[in-house]
């Protein structure tokens, strides 16, 4: 059977939890099946095995010697790009214009480090996007706000 994309990691994470007893083994079908009026009896809360997790390097932060492109308050609109592979750039944002909120500390981009193409470490900015600008004018009105690395974002004309 094919879960998709986030049933894979779905499946991935309740099977980490459960290898380190964070779950009793049919801990989420017996509740899941609760929740849609069945009664069924749910395993006892079990006492979590340690993490055997041991990081291989410091983390995602990084410094970089440039400053931020960008400007907190600045117009920005994120680029329609396509690339092949991984990227964190969301299509629904690709070629929206929002504002800049926050400027985050540089990270490591996973676009280019998930495919072994180095770190290509960037700024990454909380860019607020309005509901009518992603979604047209008929849209329910609120802000969606996205963390977005630097090669993402151009200037506005």
């Amino acid at each position: 059977m094919d879960d998709g994309y986030f049933g894979r990691w779905l499946n991935a994470g309740e099977l980490m939890l459960t290898e380190q007893s964070v779950l009793a083994t049919g801990a989420v079908e017996a509740r899941a099946r609760n929740l849609h009026g069945e009664h069924v009896e749910e395993p006892p809360v079990t006492e979590p095995a340690l993490p055997r997790y041991t990081p291989t390097t410091e983390g995602s932060l990084r410094s970089v010697e440039t400053s931020p492109k960008f400007d907190v308050g600045e117009c920005v609109r994120a680029r329609n790009m396509s690339v092949p592979g991984h990227t964190r750039l969301p299509r629904y944002v690709r070629g929206h214009s929002g504002v800049v909120e926050i400027i985050q500390p540089a990270h490591v981009l996973p676009d280019t480090n998930a495919h072994f193409m180095g770190e290509n470490p960037q700024h990454v900015y909380s860019v607020r996007f309005d509901s009518r600008e992603l979604w047209g004018a008929d849209a329910e009105p609120f802000t969606v706000t996205v963390d977005m690395y630097e090669s993402y974002l151009e200037t506005t004309p």
